[in-house]
């Protein structure tokens, strides 16, 4: 067993033995005709146990190299996801979505509303609903808590339970059918009731998922057979593939019975028409350049949109001249990434993605500081007509972080316009300039609780240690450090014997 997937046990384990029944309203005001899977009120874990599991997992995951931290993904695929998310009748949690870079078609659930999105099946949807479909299904099995829902009358073998359950969630970081393999290959050491029970509720799980994501991505405005065309088209795909099948369908198999239920519930649907954003087609474009991780990736893509490019028009035509800019950027060809990301403007399409490229493009193309001043000017302009984007905030920090401008960069994240304090992104940038300041304190202060953010208790206990000791802040600075630092050591003291019990 890798360290990886060892270190899933060890904090399933952890958490189980910390874990108390909770409370929570069964009522539904939707008659979906669910499996019956208990109730979520029986569930093992807390809500806020399943969120510090999640949150030990995502530290994991932001450090595998397959993590794509990309602010323009991540923001469109928050925006799409949240769409569903105010539809799916869950408060529970504060869903986060992010890419995974692998061409493979998968997406998958962590614990406490953490969804992953392969780029693979970004580039592979046929329409946005599709896309929105797969990620409706994932927000479905966490608003049901399937995972907690799943320990529910394991109570002798609850670590190994939710080991196993987590590992078939996690088999997409291993790419391909390999991490299905390996999750199979762990359950095979359990009892064959419990996995015959595991089964059972696997199959339940996936058609509850399946309908109320189907009811989620309709009430959010999208076409209902979204969902069952890219599972259908999945499915046919299937056939011709051997030993290695769909990533996807490894850690949640299709069957004729959830097809036909899919097709029935979408055939009883009002017919609906979702037009496609063109911000849509702007992050397939995006993720097929990311998807790459060398020289000859990105050119073999740009060449690619090149000749794409060479028979399109209007919208179309600006979209792949986008990627392009994106593939010329990586290339750090910056004069022909400036001008393909002027070339993508000329359609007029309104997207903050575009306009991010173009300042970002203008900027690391500009000859003089005068041309960098402007591309700034025009980054704080477009920062104007998107007041609430993380994305376009990020982006006019960076331009104020590369001339140097660290006060004026300070100032505007402290006004807490569109990065709010418990993002970790927001401690991070803080962090940065406060380093070329020679704050010390303040530098190992904002470290200390972006790592907090990211529920590395003891790496932030460690940031926090340095600022106590670097002690060049006021006072006020220095008391708010010497508090947080107390806390902290008590939660990680409480963590350290947790994971002891």
């Amino acid at each position: 067993m890798s360290r990886f997937l060892k270190s899933v046990i060890a904090i399933a384990t952890s958490l189980i033995t910390a874990a108390v029944p909770v409370s929570a309203s069964a009522a539904s005001a939707l008659d979906l005709n669910l499996p019956a899977l208990g109730s979520t009120a029986d569930a093992g874990l807390s809500p806020q146990d399943e969120y510090r599991l999640g949150t030990q997992l995502m530290a994991q995951v932001r450090a595998d190299p397959t993590y794509l931290a990309d602010p323009e993904i991540m923001d469109y695929l928050g925006r799409l996801g949240y769409q569903l998310v105010s539809q799916a009748r869950s408060s529970t949690y504060n869903f986060f979505f992010f890419p995974i870079r692998d061409d493979t078609l998968n997406a998958f659930a962590l614990p406490g509303g953490y969804i992953a999105v392969h780029t693979g099946t970004i580039i592979a949807a046929q329409s946005e609903s599709e896309l929105a479909g797969v990620m409706a299904h994932e927000v479905s099995h966490v608003a049901q808590r399937h995972i907690a829902r799943m320990i529910e009358g394991q109570t002798g073998n609850l670590a190994l339970t939710l080991g196993s359950i987590l590992l078939a969630i996690l088999a997409a970081r291993a790419g391909g059918s390999s991490g299905g393999h390996a999750a199979a290959a762990i359950a095979m050491g359990s009892q064959a009731a419990m996995i015959q029970s595991q089964l059972n509720y696997s199959q339940n799980a996936e058609r509850e998922a399946d309908r109320l994501g189907i009811a989620t991505l309709y009430a959010a405005g999208f076409d209902p057979h979204g969902m069952e065309d890219f599972f259908s088209r999945l499915q046919a795909s299937n056939r011709f593939y051997r030993s290695a099948a769909p990533a996807y369908l490894s850690t949640h198999p299709l069957t004729a019975e959830r097809m036909a239920d899919m097709e029935n519930r979408t055939r009883q649907l009002p017919a609906q028409r979702h037009k496609d954003s063109a911000d849509f087609g702007l992050i397939q474009v995006r993720a097929r350049v990311l998807q790459e991780t060398n020289w000859d990736g990105w050119n073999k893509v740009k060449r690619e949109l090149a000749r794409d490019l060479s028979a399109a028009s209007g919208t179309r035509a600006c979209t792949l001249s986008y990627g392009i800019s994106v593939a010329e950027g990586m290339l750090k060809n910056t004069d022909a990434a400036y001008r393909a990301a002027q070339d993508s403007m000329k359609c007029g399409i309104r997207s903050a993605i575009l306009e991010r490229n173009l300042t970002r493009t203008a900027f690391d193309a500009a000859k003089t500081q005068k041309a960098k001043l402007d591309a700034l000017a025009a980054a704080k302009a477009a920062l104007s007509r998107y007041p609430l984007s993380a994305m376009m905030a990020e982006n006019y920090v960076d331009l104020l972080y590369a001339l140097g401008r660290h006060e004026e960069l300070i100032n505007f994240l402290r006004s807490g316009v569109a990065l709010s304090d418990t993002s970790s992104d927001y401690h991070a940038l803080l962090a940065r300039s406060y380093e070329a300041l020679g704050k010390k304190s303040l530098q190992y202060m904002h470290t200390g609780e972006m790592y907090a953010q990211l529920g590395a208790t003891e790496a932030a206990v460690y940031q926090y240690s340095l600022a106590q000791k670097a002690n060049d802040g006021d006072f006020y600075t220095m008391s708010e450090i010497d508090a947080r630092l107390r806390d902290l050591r008590r939660q990680y003291d409480d963590e350290k014997k947790a994971a002891e019990r």
